[in-house]
């Protein structure tokens, strides 16, 4: 965590936030809720869009199909649209580890905040720049759009771990404010991603993909000006810089991401990145290969696991071996929640009656119901679990994340039932099966993400709880990076060329998969529960 101003300057900036309250909290704490609403409005307008954006039919193949594609696209396949979600959702989860180091070490929280605003600013102007002109169907445009992917992903690198840095910086060690502030703050997470998709969801889809791309932006430069005005007044020694020169290492960071990313697009544009992938094709159609590679990944893992526990105080180890199980699980969990931005996003597109009378809902605005029903369910559920903490009925950690998983997979059986409905290609599924997935989805979200976080701060090591903190979001990272891979096996199970134990008939035995693979696994950590609580040691109370 970065140092704050000391002397007489702190104290009279604490004195001055401690006078300006709004329902009793700092008044910092809402001007980084509306910062934050604007850059979760960015990255979710962006990801709703870039899956349907890639998989549209181009202008030439509407063409050589006799029709014309108003809104045309890049006309990729859905495996590799989907591999591409995959790798630039993961990223995203993946590179704030680095973007936190840079902040504690570098920086500071507050210029690592406008380092990564400008990044994510440019990258979303880079993508509506990427579809003007020519670049709209050349490869040279692809390129640029890879390069302002690349740009968003090192920004939220650096935006990400920081506004929340910020936000406990605004209280004192033992603060009884600080959980009820970061309730408030994840409001304003999903209150920018339920807007989004109708801002830029809409343009996108109704007016062309690039309009969608570029209203991203705003919404970030809009909240880059917010903190910017507001800083100076609310937030007071709040992330201030380790080192006296962070202004200068800001700009030299700036550019170096931003050089590297043109390189990015260049090697994009001359093919390099192809022979990459060509590689990695190479390792899926040799198994003996690919599964050496992931054997000696999992030893080197296993390896360092077993060394990480031997360093921890003998009644430190259980609590430990703890959260890397719950670790395991929680990629389990989000593997099949991310697969809302690919493969449920693209059936809702072209499989889902949308028409409400003479209207027709686009395929984006489901991307806002989770982000809606958090909002609203949140803080039913905080209630829940306090009202039977009162009773000593709060359901144990294991059982919350057993829990997460069985909506899940409930969740799931009503995207099976779409399926089916589906199959052959002759009628469409009600938007109603998409509501009731995403429905429970949100309902297993409430029981597993908070309390997992929250789990990982009580049972964690003092020395050891940033690293983590950080290995929880690299968890994430192989869920989100994992659930594109996944998603991009549909069109082969759809066409029978993968097979599965069970024969529903087309995408529905896609969807299958997630309802066997998380009721399970909510079954697997049922039944480990109690040797799980014993190791946990109280942990969780």
């Amino acid at each position: 965590m970065s140092s704050m101003t000391s002397g007489p300057s702190r104290l009279a900036g604490e004195a001055e936030r401690s006078e300006r309250t709004i329902l009793g909290h700092p008044v910092g704490l809402f001007l980084l809720f509306l910062v934050e609403m604007w850059e979760r409005f960015s990255y979710y307008g962006m990801r709703g869009l870039l899956v349907l954006y890639l998989i549209r039919r181009t202008a030439a193949e509407a063409v050589a199909a006799g029709e014309v594609e108003v809104n045309p696209g890049r006309g990729w396949s859905r495996a590799d649209a989907s591999t591409l979600y995959g790798w630039y959702t993961g990223l995203a989860y993946l590179f704030p580890i680095l973007g936190g180091i840079l902040a504690d070490k570098l920086i500071g929280t507050h210029r690592s905040m406008l380092v990564g605003g400008v990044l994510i600013s440019m990258g979303h102007i880079i993508l509506g720049i990427s579809g003007s002109g020519d670049l709209d169907h050349s490869a040279l445009g692809m390129s640029v759009f890879m390069m302002g992917l690349a740009v968003i992903v090192l920004g939220t690198g650096h935006f990400k771990p920081t506004v929340s840095v910020m936000v406990g910086q605004l209280y004192k060690e033992g603060d009884p404010r600080r959980d009820g502030a970061f309730t408030i703050f994840y409001m304003g997470i999903n209150l920018g991603a339920f807007i989004c998709a109708f801002v830029c969801g809409t343009l996108g889809e109704k007016v062309g993909w690039h309009w969608g791309f570029g209203s991203a932006a705003v919404g970030m430069i809009l909240g880059l000006m917010l903190y910017m005005f507001g800083k100076p007044v609310f937030l007071k020694g709040i992330g201030d810089a380790p080192r006296p020169n962070a202004t200068f290492n800001s700009f030299v960071l700036l550019l170096v991401w931003l050089g590297a990313s043109a390189l990015f697009a260049y090697l994009c544009h001359q093919g390099a990145m192809g022979a990459l992938a060509d590689g990695i094709e190479a390792l899926q159609k040799n198994p003996t290969m690919g599964w050496t590679v992931v054997g000696l990944l999992l030893a080197l893992i296993l390896a360092w696991v077993g060394w990480f526990l031997a360093i921890n105080r003998p009644e430190d180890r259980g609590p430990v071996i703890t959260i890397f199980v719950f670790m395991f699980f929680n990629a389990f969990f989000w593997i099949a929640f991310e697969q809302a931005g690919s493969s449920i996003n693209i059936f809702t597109e072209q499989n889902t009656n949308r028409f409400l009378g003479s209207f027709e809902v686009p395929a984006t605005w489901f991307q806002s119901v989770n982000a809606g029903l958090i909002f609203i369910m949140a803080p039913m559920f905080a209630a829940l679990w306090t009202r039977l903490g009162r009773r000593h009925m709060n359901p144990s950690q294991p059982v919350k994340i057993a829990l997460g998983l069985i909506f899940l997979g409930l969740g799931y059986l009503f995207m099976v039932m779409a399926g089916k409905i589906t199959t052959g290609g002759t009628a469409k599924a009600s938007m109603m099966f998409i509501l009731l997935t995403y429905f429970w989805h949100t309902v297993g979200e409430l029981c597993l993400s908070p309390t997992g976080l929250s789990y990982v701060t009580k049972a964690a090591p003092v020395r050891f709880v940033s690293l983590l903190m950080g290995i929880w979001f690299i968890s994430s990272f192989i869920a989100n990076l994992g659930g594109g891979l996944v998603a991009a096996q549909v069109e082969k199970i759809e066409r029978g060329e993968m097979k599965l134990p069970w024969s529903f008939g087309g995408q529905a035995d896609f969807f299958f998969l997630f309802v066997v693979t998380s009721i399970g696994a909510g079954l697997v950590i049922l039944i480990l529960t109690p040797g799980l609580k014993m190791l946990m040691r109280h942990r969780d109370d």
